[in-house]
């Protein structure tokens, strides 16, 4: 698994709506290398095509969340929550639920001095 960022709100609407596990998707775009060793690699996504769809599962575990202009992925078996803008921006991931509003917090007014 990537962290993706795209400039196109399109495509972050996709993602975060329209597919669900198990679609079968081809995605174009950019690996960026990171700064730091052990750091995961980054994908900016330029394109997003839905080739094939999975049953519609029930998705007891999963919950997208709406905060305003962001969006949240709770997952039942992870600790940490993904944060995105609702364009499709990477935010990150914050390390429980009850930070999630201080990296939201950091991201629009920068870090803690």
């Amino acid at each position: 698994m990537y962290a993706c960022t795209t400039g196109d709100p399109r495509i972050a609407e996709v993602l975060l709506r329209d597919i669900q596990p198990g679609d079968l998707l081809r995605v174009t775009g950019t690996i960026v290398q990171p700064d730091a060793p052990g750091a995961p690699a980054r994908l900016t996504v330029d394109a997003l095509e839905v080739l094939d769809t999975a049953p519609l599962p029930v998705l007891h575990d999963l919950v997208l969340e709406s905060w305003g202009n962001y969006a949240t992925v709770f997952d039942a078996d992870r600790d940490t929550v993904p944060v995105f803008t609702v364009d499709g921006k990477w935010i990150g991931e914050a390390a429980s639920p009850d930070a999630i509003s201080d990296l939201i917090d950091a991201f629009e007014n920068g870090p803690a001095r």
